[in-house]
């Protein structure tokens, strides 16, 4: 048995240990060619493009008309999704979380002044399933008739996965560049003419 060969019909030799590392090998190769990823085609790309611009408006824009059911359908309902907005204090972790906030945007007393959003850029995983995208928006909103100023220029950054056949927000997070900041708060300390 210290023989680790054998001899096998018409004089052929199996030698187990190589023939176990050629067949680790191949199987080894045969799944990490069965993961390679192909990039989308550009047309199938540019189709998923659309898709998901059309599901970042919806995501600002259902706040025009309180339409909620046009927010959810953008958004992973389940404990992956965060938000990260303009506030110190605006992190959201999770649906449940997230749902809370409807009490407040369909509080009367809230109205959206004005949205835009501009300039969007979608990005793809490989696998086609996630992307990322950077938009320009203007997302103004009063409380009480009181017009927040700290809403227009925002950098809004999100992520999406394909789930299900459809692109939900996972992710997203906006902000303000500091020298529009500055520029706000320097009109509004600036003593009237």
């Amino acid at each position: 048995m210290g023989d680790r060969s054998s001899k096998l019909g018409r004089g052929l030799v199996w030698d187990a240990p190589a023939t176990l590392a050629r067949l680790t090998f191949f199987t080894l190769l045969l799944i990490s060619d069965s993961g390679k990823v192909t990039r989308m085609s550009k047309k199938t790309q540019a189709d998923e493009k659309a898709v998901i611009e059309q599901v970042i408006r919806n995501n600002i824009m259902w706040a025009l008309t309180k339409d909620v059911e046009m927010q959810k359908d953008t958004m992973a309902r389940d404990e992956d999704l965060l938000i990260v907005w303009t506030g110190s204090t605006h992190i959201t972790r999770g649906w449940k979380e997230h749902e809370k906030s409807f009490e407040t945007w369909l509080d009367p007393r809230f109205a959206v002044v004005r949205t835009e959003v501009r300039d969007i850029e979608v990005h793809f995983s490989r696998s086609g399933d996630v992307a990322w995208f950077f938009a320009d928006l203007d997302d103004v909103v009063s409380w009480e008739g009181k017009t927040s100023r700290f809403g227009e220029g925002l950098r809004w950054t999100g992520v999406l996965e394909k789930r299900d056949g459809h692109w939900l927000f996972v992710q997203m997070h906006a902000s303000m560049a500091i020298d529009k900041v500055r520029d706000i708060v320097q009109k509004d300390v600036q003593p009237s003419a």
